[in-house]
Order: C-alpha cells, then structure tokens, then sequence
C-alpha cells in the first residue's frame, strides 16, 4: 500500500513529533493534520516534550498534547529515525497495533513504519509533505503553506546548509505564493530569544574548548536553573559553534533529567558525523546528526569525544 492509498482510506490519525521538537516536526505534523481536515479526516497531534516558544506564531499549536492513541485508525510518526525518537508515545503505538506511517528524511532512518516514505535528499520532512499534497488533491493555503515553510526555513538554518537544494528553493518560492511570509518565519524563529536564553548560550560558550579539530561545550542543569531557562533553549547554540573556523566538528553535551546526556553534533561538509551518532544509537545527517546516552556527564563527554577523534583521524572513504 502506498502513503496516499493509507492517507485517502484514514478516517482519524495519530500524528506524532519527535522528542525536543523542532520546527519541521512541529510544523510538518501540523500541515499533516491541516491536510487530513481538508479531507474529511481528523487528527490528534501528539509530542511527549513541550514545544519551543519561538513556535507559539503557528496557528493551532495549542493543539498538541501528551496523550497516546485512543481510536484512531493510523499512526503517523514525522521527521525521526526511529520510533526511539518519540519516546513513550512511540511505545504506546507499537503496542497498540496501529498500522504506521514513517515519513522523514534522514540518511539513517530504520524504515521501522508499516508503510515507509524516506527521502534523505529532502532538505526537511516538510518537503516530503509538500511533494504528497498533490496526489491528495489539497491546494494550499496560507496557514498550510506557512507550516511547511516553518519546517524548510528551520531544518535549513533559513536555507543555509549543504541539504538546500535548487527544488527546496523552489518549494519554499511556492509557499510563499500562497501566503506564507518568510520575514515572518525568520523573525519568529532566528531573532525571538528571550534574556533568559541569551544568558544561557553565553554560559554554554563560555564552557566551549578546542581540541584539535573539535570544538564541545557543556549545558548543564545548574545553567539553566541559575538563568530560569527550559531545556529547550539552549538549542541552536551547537550551530554557532559549528561556524568555528579551527574545528571541523562542534558538540554540544546537554545535561537532563535522571542522567541523560543529549549529544548534537555538527560538522563541515567533509566531515559525516552520523557514523558518531549512529555509534551511540543515534541518527540524523551527514553533518548534523544526534544521540542520548545515560551517564554522568564528564564520562559521556570523554567517551563521545574519543570516538569523534577517532572519525576525524580516519582516512576518507574514496
């Protein structure tokens, strides 16, 4: 059965963002939800974390909760490698035995869906949502268009990173045409920050260290709690940290609840940091990628820049 077979014959779906959400799975499950409406489904949206502020412009985004699946009729997981990435909500669909629908766009997706559509040359999830409108028969319209638009401008960086392609461009072009406003996106999500959060990314580069062609630093709880910022807030800090220009990977270690550390790595074009990511169970793109270990975190971060060291010193595949 293909994605747009399972769509048409769905009355009511389970729509799923993954764990620390962004702004393509926010934005990708709400225009999946927008499309379902439109026909004559409905949908319930779902994220075990709460959503970052700088989404709070989204129309609907009040409407994701925390729930699992109660009776609907399919589950749709957006924008993550495996159904690890949704948490709890993930282990409530697996044993509810809903058929699932995997659509995303990293390189190290399991096709862990009962119906998988995986493309790692999108630029974002949103693309691929774009891409089925189409052969749904739905037109866009301004809040569907700026939906998907949050999803490309977010996962590109505003259309900065070696994923941006000529036919993302051209997407982004078309959502624009139908309403939605890129100075808008761009404001909401690149220069909306709070005191709280600028104070933090000043504590967390104030930890940062180079190491040879690495460049980590640390987040910790005793950050956040001293500037009262949410765990949300420091991402985006590992970007800016990417664009070092003594370092060809940068990595951030967040420190979380009952000895979690999550890893985000990022990296220069000639550089794949999934191999690290996938390593530690992780996943993503060749030049961001992620993972969560347990541990204290001056062992996680000894033990994860060992194995980055280790792909840095490596000779190239080729």
């Amino acid at each position: 059965m293909t994605p747009q077979q399972l769509l048409r014959g769905t009355k009511r779906a389970y729509i799923m963002a993954h764990q620390a959400p962004d702004g393509d799975s926010i934005g990708s499950a709400l225009a999946m939800g927008r499309a379902l409406e439109k026909m004559g489904g409905k949908a319930t949206l779902a994220c075990e974390d709460s959503l970052p502020s700088m989404l709070a412009f989204l129309p609907g985004i009040e409407w994701f909760g925390a729930q699992g699946p109660r009776d609907e009729d399919l589950a749709i997981a957006l924008d993550a490698g495996d159904l690890g990435r949704f948490g709890s909500l993930g282990r409530k669909v697996k044993e509810s035995g809903l058929p699932l629908l995997n659509i995303d766009h990293h390189v190290t997706n399991s096709f862990f869906g009962t119906v998988n559509l995986v493309k790692s040359e999108a630029a974002a999830t949103a693309e691929i949502i774009y891409d089925l409108l189409p052969d749904l028969k739905i037109p866009l319209d301004p809040i569907l268009a700026t939906y998907l638009l949050t999803g490309l401008v977010t996962d590109t960086q505003g259309f900065r990173t070696a994923s941006t392609t000529v036919r993302t461009l051209e997407i982004a072009a078309q959502l624009m045409k139908a309403g939605a406003s890129l100075s808008e996106i761009t404001e909401k999500v690149f220069r909306h920050w709070d005191l709280s959060t600028l104070r933090l990314w000043g504590a967390i580069i104030e930890s940062m260290r180079l190491d040879g062609r690495m460049v980590w630093a640390t987040e910790t709880m005793a950050m956040r709690n001293r500037y009262g910022a949410s765990a949300d807030r420091g991402d985006g800090v590992v970007n800016l940290l990417a664009s070092v220009g003594q370092a060809d990977i940068a990595i951030v270690f967040r420190e979380g609840e009952e000895g979690q550390i999550e890893v985000s790595l990022r990296s220069r074009p000639e550089v794949d940091v999934t191999s690290i990511a996938r390593y530690f169970g992780g996943g993503g793109h060749p030049q961001a990628a992620g993972c969560s270990l347990e541990g204290r975190l001056e062992e996680v971060v000894k033990e994860v820049l060992a194995k980055a060291k280790e792909i840095l010193s490596s000779p190239p595949e080729g």
